[in-house]
């Protein structure tokens, strides 16, 4: 029992740091690697799935603009996004939001991972305590007479 319950606080410490690391914000140091993160994150409206970084399309090279003017401007990026989303709609945020519904995208996926590590030490934790194989007597002889009579 208690060795299981330290393969569970594992399970939950290792979920809870994937969980904080997956949703930690690492912003980067420069303004022009916001304005890079920003433009790698935010979907062109009109291209099927490119990011604007990517995006020749006029829009895209619109919100390139606008992505340098607000980082050059000193607002945070949430704020931007919030702007960017406001204008175009919420598909052009290419990143799940981390609370909420989209927290979700975040969090199953470890819980899933944890799941099914703890099935895994369950399955393997079974399998050894299972009790030996005991052979009777009897066992032994139908096994014998099954090898004689074999051609």
């Amino acid at each position: 029992m208690r060795q299981r319950l330290a393969w569970v606080a594992i399970a939950v410490v290792v979920a809870v740091v994937l969980v904080i690391g997956a949703t930690r914000d690492g912003a980067p140091a420069t303004a022009a690697e916001r304005a890079q993160r920003l433009k790698e994150t935010t979907l062109c409206p009109v291209c099927d799935g490119q990011n604007v970084l990517e995006s020749n399309a006029p829009v895209a090279a619109a919100i390139r603009r606008h992505i340098d003017e607000r980082v050059a401007d000193g607002l945070d990026d949430d704020t931007i996004r919030a702007d960017l989303a406001a204008s175009y709609g919420d598909d052009v945020i290419a990143i799940p939001p981390s609370s909420g519904l989209g927290a979700v995208v975040w969090v199953a996926p470890v819980v899933g991972l944890a799941v099914g590590a703890a099935g895994v030490a369950v399955a393997v934790w079974r399998g050894r305590a299972t009790a030996p194989v005991t052979i009777s007597d009897d066992d032994r002889r139908r096994v014998a007479r099954a090898r004689s009579s074999q051609p």
